[in-house]
C-alpha cells in the first residue's frame, strides 16, 4: 500500500467535514421524531408552497454521521496541531504494555529501505513549526485553489471542538509518508480536543492508550469498548480517570509515564509457602497494590450522564462491582460475545437499567436472575447454555425476550413466560424444540392464549391455522341471580261470629269481602317443618235449626243430612263485591272455615 502525503490527507479530511458538518453535528443526538407537515402547507395545489425555496419544505434531518478515524492518523492531525501553538493535551505519554498496538504491524520483504536520512518522531515533529506555513502550489492539474495547511489545520481543530460521536479504530495499511519508517508508536493519544465529545466508540484498541478520561466521564453519553483486550474494565471506569486527574493536576511524580496497575492475587507474584497455618490464613489480607486509589475517591459527577454501554467482544470473564455504583444512570448494558457463565450480581445496583443484552456467552442458568434484575423491559439471552428458564417468570416488567440458539428442549419452559403481565416478543429458534415437536408453535401460543395474551413468536403472529389450532378459553360467565316466584296468594275471607236476625234470617257480617288490592301480599313462603293445625269447622243450619260443631275427630254423622235436593254450594268472593255476599243459588247449608 503506497504511503499518503500529510498535506493531502489533511484538505481531504478538511473537504470531509465542511461536506457533512450537519450530519456530524446530528450524530451525538438521540433524533426525535418530527412532525409531519400537514397536507395544506406540503402539497402542491396550494400556491404559497410552488414559490418556497426547496431546502424550505424538506422535513426530513440531516443522516447522522460518526467522524470515524484511526490512530495512526489522529495522532499525525495532533502533532501538526500542536506545531501551530495549539494546545492538544500531552504527546509524550507511553504505556507500559498495551493490550493492542498502536501500529499496524507490515512485514517488507522486499529491497532494504535507506534510512540514513530519516528523522525520528521528536525530530519531525520540532521540524513540523518551521514548514507548517507552507502550502501545496495552485492549481495542480486544473483543480481549484486550495485553503493553506494552517487555515486547514484550524479549521480541522476547530470542528474536533465540537464534533459529539468519535470513532477510533486500530491503525490500517494506510499510513502517512512522513511517518511509514519511524518506529512502532507507543505514545498514548490525547483527547482534550474533543470538547463536546458525547458518544464515543473504541475497537481494536487499548482504551488506556486514550488520555483525558477524567474530563469524558463528565459529559459522555454512549460509550462503546470493543476488542480491547482489557481483562477488567476498573482500569478504566476508575483507574484511568484517576491517573488522568492526577496528572491533569500535576500530581503524579513520572508525568510521562502512564502506568495503571491491575489488582492481581497474591500468588501471582508470591511463591506459596510449603505449609500455612490455618489461623493466619484467615487472619491475613491480600493486599493490594498501594498506588491504586480506592473507588470513592472518584468523585459524583463522573459518569453521571452515561447512559448506553457496550463491552461486547472483550472477553470478559467478570463484571466488577467497584465501578458500579458510578453507573446507576445506565439505560442498556451490552455484554455480549463474552466468557460470562452467570448474570453478574452486581446488576442489581442498576435501578435504571431497561436494555440487558447478554447473548453469546455461556450463561447456563437465570435461576435468581429476579434478585439482579428489576425493571429491565428487554432481555437477550441467546447463543447461552440454557436448558431452563425457571427465574425469568419474575421479571414482571419483562415485555421482550430473545432465547435463541439455546438448549430448551420442552414448550413448556416457554409457557412460563404467559404470566408476564406485559410479554409481547418471544424469540426461540434455534432450540432443540424446533425439531423435536411438530406443532411447537400452537403449543407455545395455546400457553399465552390462555392466560389470554396475543404475542409474536419469532417475530410473527399465530396463522390462521395455527389459531385453529388453539384451545378454546371457557368463559366464566356470571349466572343472574333467579327470582323466586312468588305463589298467587289466595283469597282471603274471614268470617267472624254469625249474627242471626231471625229464623229465616241471613248472617250479615259472617262473610267480610276483600277486594284484591286491599290484600297483603307475601314475597316469600315459608315452610315450616311442623304439622299445620286442622282448624275446628262449623256448621249453620239455614233453616233455624241451630248451630253445631264438629271436630275434625268427630263422627260425620254428626254433620246434618243433607237431600238430594238441596245443594252445597261455595261461597264465592269477587273484588266487586262491598261488603256483601253473594251466593251462587239457594243454600241450604254452608261451611266456614274459623
Amino acid at each position: 500500500m503506497e504511503p499518503v502525503n500529510g498535506d493531502d490527507y489533511l484538505h481531504r479530511i478538511a473537504a470531509f467535514i465542511r461536506l457533512n458538518e450537519k450530519g456530524l453535528a446530528e450524530a451525538g443526538f438521540q433524533r426525535r421524531r418530527r412532525q409531519r407537515p400537514t397536507p395544506s402547507q406540503s402539497s402542491v395545489f396550494n400556491p404559497v408552497f410552488w414559490f418556497m425555496p426547496t431546502d424550505a419544505h424538506q422535513s426530513a434531518p440531516p443522516r447522522p454521521v460518526t467522524f470515524a478515524i484511526d490512530t495512526h492518523h489522529l495522532f499525525y492531525i495532533l502533532m501538526r496541531i500542536e506545531s501551530l501553538g495549539i494546545d492538544v493535551g500531552s504527546l509524550d505519554v507511553t504505556v507500559n504494555n498495551p493490550s493492542k498496538p498502536m501500529h499496524y504491524t507490515h512485514i517488507d520483504i522486499g529491497s532494504a529501505v535507506d534510512k540514513s536520512e530519516t528523522l525520528s518522531l521528536a525530530s519531525f515533529r520540532s521540524s513540523l513549526s518551521a514548514v507548517s506555513g507552507l502550502s501545496l502550489s495552485s492549481g495542480w492539474w486544473g483543480r481549484p485553489e486550495q485553503q493553506s495547511i494552517d487555515a486547514e489545520l484550524k479549521y480541522i481543530y476547530s470542528s474536533f471542538t465540537k464534533i459529539p460521536a468519535l470513532q477510533l479504530k486500530s491503525p490500517g495499511p494506510k499510513v502517512i509518508a512522513e511517518l511509514k519508517d519511524e518506529p512502532p508508536n507507543q505514545s498514548a493519544l490525547p483527547l482534550d480536543a474533543f470538547k463536546n465529545l458525547r458518544s464515543l466508540s473504541t475497537v481494536d484498541i487499548d482504551p488506556r492508550m486514550l488520555l483525558g478520561w477524567d474530563r469524558i466521564s463528565e459529559s459522555i453519553r454512549s460509550l462503546t469498548i470493543k476488542r480491547s483486550g482489557l481483562e477488567d474494565v476498573t482500569d478504566i471506569f476508575v483507574g484511568a480517570v484517576l491517573d488522568d486527574q492526577a496528572r491533569r493536576d500535576g500530581l503524579l511524580k513520572d508525568q510521562r509515564l502512564r502506568q495503571i496497575p491491575r489488582r492481581q492475587p497474591s500468588w501471582a507474584n508470591t511463591p506459596l509457602p510449603a505449609s500455612v497455618p490455618e489461623d493466619v490464613e484467615e487472619a491475613t489480607p491480600i493486599p493490594d497494590h498501594p498506588s491504586i486509589p480506592s473507588p470513592s475517591a472518584l468523585s459524583p459527577h463522573k459518569w453521571g450522564f452515561l447512559r448506553h454501554l457496550s463491552l461486547a467482544d472483550n472477553a470478559l470473564t467478570f463484571l466488577p462491582t467497584e465501578p458500579l455504583p458510578y453507573l446507576v444512570s445506565l439505560t442498556h448494558l451490552d455484554l455480549s460475545s463474552n466468557l460470562l457463565v452467570s448474570v453478574p450480581h452486581g446488576l442489581s445496583i442498576l435501578h435504571n437499567l431497561l436494555s440487558l443484552n447478554l447473548s453469546d456467552n455461556m450463561i447456563d442458568s437465570v435461576l435468581g436472575i429476579y434478585t439482579h434484575l428489576g425493571q429491565v423491559l428487554y432481555l437477550n439471552l441467546s447463543g447461552n447454555r440454557l436448558e431452563s428458564i425457571c427465574g425469568l417468570e419474575r421479571l414482571m416488567a419483562l415485555e421482550r425476550v430473545d432465547l435463541r440458539s439455546n438448549h430448551i428442549d420442552e414448550s413448556a419452559e416457554v409457557g412460563r413466560l404467559a404470566t408476564l403481565p406485559n410479554i409481547g416478543e418471544v424469540w426461540i429458534e434455534g432450540n432443540p424444540l424446533t425439531e423435536i415437536e411438530d406443532n411447537y408453535r400452537v403449543a407455545c401460543f395455546d400457553f399465552f392464549h390462555k392466560e389470554g395474551k396475543a404475542i409474536s413468536l419469532d417475530g410473527t403472529g399465530p396463522t390462521f391455522y395455527e389459531r385453529r389450532g388453539l384451545a378454546p378459553v371457557a368463559q366464566e360467565q356470571e349466572l343472574p341471580a333467579k327470582d323466586v316466584p312468588t305463589p298467587a296468594s289466595p283469597l282471603i275471607a274471614p268470617i267472624g261470629p254469625a249474627k242471626l236476625r231471625g229464623d229465616h234470617g241471613m248472617a250479615t257480617d259472617a262473610v267480610t269481602a276483600v277486594s284484591p288490592s286491599a290484600r297483603p301480599r307475601t314475597t316469600s313462603v315459608a315452610v315450616s317443618g311442623k304439622p299445620k293445625k286442622r282448624k275446628v269447622k262449623r256448621i249453620v243450619d239455614l233453616n233455624g235449626d241451630g248451630e253445631q260443631q264438629f271436630s275434625p275427630g268427630s263422627s260425620p254423622m254428626a254433620m246434618p243430612t243433607v237431600t238430594g235436593l238441596e245443594q252445597r254450594f261455595v261461597v264465592h268472593v269477587t273484588a266487586a263485591t262491598t261488603g256483601k255476599r253473594r251466593l251462587s243459588g239457594w243454600t241450604p247449608a254452608i261451611i266456614f272455615g274459623v
